[in-house]
């Protein structure tokens, strides 16, 4: 029941930020516009899709990942394991799931403590699991990823087709 309520919240949350939810169309009724692959030890991956407010976005996804290596319990599909941690992109989302954020750069910089890069972007984040879709309520760039903040001992992927309504 906990794993459920983990993602009709996920699911309920979408509809909240972004209106009708998942779209009418089913996807033999959309444009396939990008399949790719999102490595559970990625971080974000850019979609180098951009979207336009409005848009109708609808994603598909399969595989299984693993959020710690070699520890079968830590295996998940995309709708994530039925887990909650406040220190995940989407708290109220299973840890795990596929998620995804509409983003929009405002400058990137280099933190003086680790030299890494800084991207200072305003985000939407929403819940996709393996299957959901949304209209888009910004203007930005699409990035897909995993609903966890601690990525680098993940392994495995997950697949995504992206469908688009044609304009």
């Amino acid at each position: 029941m906990a794993k459920r309520c983990g993602v009709l919240l996920c699911a309920l949350l979408g509809l909240a930020l972004f209106g009708s939810g998942i779209p009418q169309a089913r996807p033999g009724r959309l444009e396939l516009i990008k399949r790719l692959a999102v490595p559970a030890n990625a971080g974000w991956v850019d979609t180098e899709i951009d979207v336009v407010q409005g848009e109708e976005i609808y994603f598909k996804a399969s595989g299984e990942i693993s959020l710690q290596k070699r520890n079968p319990s830590a295996n998940c599909g995309p709708a994530g394991l039925d887990l909650m941690t406040t220190q995940q992109p989407i708290p109220n989302c299973n840890l795990g799931a596929l998620i995804g954020k509409v983003a929009q750069l405002i400058s990137v910089r280099k933190d003086e403590d680790t030299g890494d890069e800084v991207r200072d972007e305003i985000a939407e984040y929403f819940f996709i699991g393996s299957e959901n879709g949304l209209t888009v309520p910004v203007k930005g760039r699409l990035f897909l990823g995993i609903n966890e903040d601690v990525v680098k001992d993940n392994d495995g992927e997950f697949t995504v087709l992206v469908y688009r309504r044609p304009g």
